[in-house]
C-alpha cells in the first residue's frame, strides 16, 4: 500500500480561527522568532507512515477494504460517475487517513469540538479519492460503509464531518443519534482474506474529514473557560497549545487571545473536574524547539501558568506519539 499525507493545512487552520482580532501583538520586549507551522509540518510527516494509507480500488467499485486494525471500508458498486470521471489509470486510488489516537489527533486530526461542546472521540477519518492528480467525488446518491472495531459499543454515538477547525452533525439534527448503528461483519476481499469485527457501523456521502464522536452530557454550570499564561516571548505564530483530555480521546485547541495576551479554550466547554494535561508547543527558529506539559483538575475560571523549556526534537515527538 502507498502512504498519502493529508493534514499539513489543518495546524493554520486551528491556529487561525477565532476573533479577527485575537493576533498577538508584541510587547516591547518581545522578540518574536520561529514559525509553529515547521514544527506541526515535520511532526505530521513523521506520523505519516502510521495515519495515512492509499489503497487501489477497481472503476466498477465493489470492494471491502481493511484500512488498519479499526477501520473497514466498503465501497459499493457504481461508486464513481464514469460519465465524469473516466478512470483513466484503470483503478481510482482511495486515499485514507485514520487518527485514532489522541497523539495523532493532536498531530494531524481536528480538535473534539462541535457547537461549543466537548466531544469524545472514537475515530477521525479523512477519505479523499483520486484519478492521478485528479479529485474525484462519489456518484450522486453513492455512500460509503464504514465500519470501526470497537468491542463495547457505545449509546448516543453520531456522525461527524469536518468543516474547518470544528465538527458539524451529519444529520444536522441535535436530537437524533440514529446514524451510526452498532453491527457484526464478515467479508472476504479481493485477495481472498476474511475480514471480520463487530462495533459501529455508519454510511457517509461525504469525502474529506469524518468523525465518530459522542457530545459530553455536561450543563452549562458544570463548565468553565480555561486559559495558559505563558512567557511574553511565546505567540500564536510561534506556539500551539493543546489540553489534552486524560481519561477521554478528547482534546481541544486553545487560541491567542489578544487583549489578555493568553492562549484560551474560546468554548467555554471544559467540564469542571476532569483531569487534564496541557501541552506547549513552540518553534523559536529553524531546529530550535521549546515544549511543556503540565496536568492539572480543572477548576472554575482555570488560568495555568507555563514556562516551556529547550526541548530537543525527538523528545517532543516520542511524547505525543504516546499520548
Amino acid at each position: 500500500m502507498g502512504k498519502y499525507f493529508f493534514a499539513i493545512g489543518l495546524v493554520v487552520m486551528m491556529m487561525s480561527c477565532g476573533k479577527d482580532i485575537d493576533e498577538f501583538i508584541p510587547r516591547a520586549s518581545q522578540v518574536p522568532a520561529g514559525d509553529i507551522s515547521r514544527l506541526m509540518t515535520r511532526l505530521q510527516s513523521d506520523i505519516a507512515g502510521d495515519v495515512f494509507t492509499t489503497v487501489s480500488c477497481p472503476c466498477s467499485g465493489d470492494q471491502v477494504f481493511k484500512i488498519d486494525k479499526d477501520l473497514v471500508l466498503v465501497i459499493p458498486p457504481d461508486f464513481v460517475d464514469l460519465s465524469k470521471y473516466p478512470c483513466t489509470n484503470g483503478s481510482f486510488d482511495i486515499n485514507v487517513t485514520v487518527c485514532d489516537t489522541k497523539g495523532e489527533i493532536l498531530i494531524g486530526g481536528i480538535p473534539t469540538v462541535s457547537e461549543g461542546k466537548l466531544l469524545e472521540s472514537r475515530i477521525e477519518v479523512n477519505l479523499q479519492i483520486a484519478d492521478g492528480n485528479t479529485k474525484v467525488k462519489l456518484a450522486h446518491g453513492k455512500q460509503i460503509r464504514l465500519l470501526i472495531n470497537d468491542p463495547d459499543p457505545r449509546d448516543r454515538m453520531e456522525l461527524f464531518y469536518g468543516e474547518d477547525e470544528v465538527w458539524v452533525q451529519a444529520d444536522q439534527n441535535p436530537d437524533t443519534w440514529n446514524n451510526v448503528s452498532s453491527s457484526e461483519w464478515w467479508f472476504q476481499d479481493s485477495a481472498q482474506q476474511i475480514i471480520t469485527g463487530f462495533g459501529y457501523e455508519c454510511f457517509t456521502d461525504s469525502l474529506d474529514w469524518i468523525n465518530v464522536d459522542v457530545f459530553f452530557e455536561v450543563p452549562a454550570e458544570q463548565r468553565t473557560s480555561v486559559c495558559i499564561d505563558l512567557p511574553d516571548e511565546f505567540t500564536n505564530t510561534n506556539t500551539i497549545v493543546f489540553m489534552v483530555f486524560d481519561d477521554y480521546k478528547s482534546i481541544l485547541a486553545m487560541h491567542g487571545e489578544a487583549e489578555t495576551m493568553e492562549f484560551c479554550e474560546p468554548y467555554g466547554a471544559t467540564p469542571l473536574g476532569f483531569n487534564v494535561t496541557f501541552v506547549v508547543l513552540s518553534e523559536m527558529g529553524e531546529d530550535s524547539y521549546m515544549f511543556a506539559q503540565k496536568s492539572t483538575v480543572i477548576t472554575p475560571g482555570h488560568v495555568e501558568t507555563i514556562t516551556p523549556k529547550n526541548t530537543p526534537y525527538e523528545e517532543i515527538k516520542k511524547y505525543i506519539t504516546t499520548l
